[in-house]
């Protein structure tokens, strides 16, 4: 329980300073964001000086303190789930070993410790991976059967890849984007997404072009198809919230776009019975 608490507690101050966009912020800081968002968010909040103690003692001192359902239900839907017992459940903490190597671990178990839970990973090899898979399988042996199985080919979630193989829709669009970028090198929001344009053309507010915007950032227009608040980014503007496919600003007003929550799409989306 004390671990789940914690990284709460840590993924909830992590999410407010990169939503205030500063850095080296003091937790007192955060925790008085923590609490003036929550009281607009939720109707009601712990006080400044209560998120702070939370944090030191389970963040800062590894020491179990007691956190009600109500807060903790508020903690977890501000980081994107839908109550606490979602966020025990699905979230997952990921580290990076080398270049290419991902491990993640879940913290919905209390048997150990998440430094245990490391030494007990999920590997996920991404293409072309940095260390020699023999030499890895000689010096991590009780991998047993996993082993000979990714010999023959690395093992990605359920499907099998080889270590040379290539994805030729991922090529093609790095290759359609650099072309892109090299013909046209302005661009302009046309209500939906940024569409490339020429500088010498006399249309209103072009832009540098920036190619990743052209092909991640649109605009929903039907937010009540939307299934999932992974990668869903939304804006609030004079009580408007509009919903889009990456992170950055609201084109036509300039608000910041924040990670997209339960809370705001049970709230501000309109869903067929």
């Amino acid at each position: 329980m004390y671990e789940k608490k914690k990284t709460l507690v840590k993924t909830a101050f992590e999410q407010a300073e990169k939503e205030l966009r500063k850095e080296n912020v003091s937790k007192n800081y955060l925790a008085g964001y923590l609490s003036t968002h929550f009281e607009g968010l939720f109707g009601s909040a712990k006080t400044d000086k209560m998120f702070e103690r939370y944090y030191t003692d389970l963040v800062q001192k590894n020491k179990d303190r007691y956190i009600d359902g109500i807060t903790l239900d508020q903690l977890s839907k501000y980081v994107g789930y839908k109550d606490y017992d979602d966020f025990c459940k699905n979230y997952t903490l990921t580290k990076t070993t080398g270049e290419s190597t991902t491990v993640k671990v879940s913290i919905n178990d209390d048997e150990e410790s998440i430094s245990e839970k490391f030494s007990k990973i999920f590997i996920t090899v991404t293409n072309n991976p940095i260390f020699n898979i023999p030499e890895f399988l000689t010096k991590h042996s009780n991998l047993g059967i996993v082993g000979a199985i990714l010999c023959g080919g690395l093992f990605v979630g359920n499907k099998m890849y080889k270590a040379d193989k290539k994805k030729p829709e991922i090529e093609t669009n790095r290759n359609r984007l650099g072309l892109l970028a090299a013909t046209k090198q302005c661009m302009y929001w046309n209500g939906k997404e940024y569409v490339p344009e020429d500088c010498n053309q006399t249309k209103n507010n072009l832009i540098a072009i920036d190619p990743k915007k052209v092909a991640n950032f649109k605009k929903i227009t039907q937010p009540d198809t939307i299934s999932s608040i992974k990668n869903i980014w939304y804006s609030k503007y004079q009580n408007e919230v509009e919903f889009f496919t990456d992170n950055g600003i609201n084109p036509e007003n300039g608000s910041d776009l924040r990670p997209l929550t339960y809370y705001i799409l049970e709230k501000y989306t309109v869903r067929e019975e």
